[in-house]
């Protein structure tokens, strides 16, 4: 019984070559986030990060120091290619890292015996939590961005607020996909050694 529900969960689920081709993608959009665009910006303000980096927060004097940095044009790159490409990379994390959790949560892929439904549901909560915020920031940023030299500074701690969950959901999510395959790694070496 328990071999034919695993069959058929293996059935639905995308191979395994797929989940690691988006994972692939995703590095590739984190990447050129990372390594192109963020460092443009910086060159720009002198140093100063965009929004979507600042972990801790911020509030609406540094948004007024960021925009008046950036300039018309430092702006205008901040919204395209920036926050376009930062539009694409949330849903390539999400789905990539939801897929991963699902499959090392396989009945004994990463521990003896099944990981409950809620368990796993909760796991894969996580990417999509960084989805939701990442997106949430994103959109906030392109309409201070939009209404500039207008700021609001409600509009600002939500934003900032979006940005501190963005990073609280990627790293549970971060946590949570390295220990499931560290155990899935162990176990695999034990069955191996045995």
């Amino acid at each position: 019984m328990t071999n034919a529900i695993m069959q058929q969960g293996r059935m639905r689920f995308p191979p395994g070559w797929f989940v690691i081709a988006l994972l692939g993608v995703t590095a590739v959009l984190w990447a050129v986030l990372a390594f192109v665009a963020a460092p443009h910006l910086k060159s720009i303000t002198g140093g100063a990060p965009p929004l979507d980096l600042r972990w801790q927060g911020y509030d609406a004097t540094d948004v007024r120091k960021l925009m008046e940095a950036l300039g018309p044009e430092g702006r205008a790159y901040y919204l395209v290619p920036a926050l376009a490409i930062d539009m694409f990379f949330p849903l390539f994390y999400a789905v990539s890292h939801a897929l991963a959790l699902w499959w090392l949560t396989v009945p004994n892929r990463s521990f003896p015996g099944a990981m409950t439904i809620a368990w796993r549901r909760l796991l894969i909560a996580f990417p999509i939590a960084e989805l939701i915020f990442d997106w949430t920031e994103n959109t906030c940023s392109a309409i201070m961005i939009w209404t500039w030299p207008d700021l609001s500074p409600p509009l600002v701690r939500f934003t900032s607020l979006a940005t501190q969950m963005k990073f609280v959901a990627a790293a549970l999510t971060e946590i949570s996909l390295i220990v499931l395959v560290v155990l899935a790694l162990l176990r695999r070496g034990k069955r191996q050694y045995a």
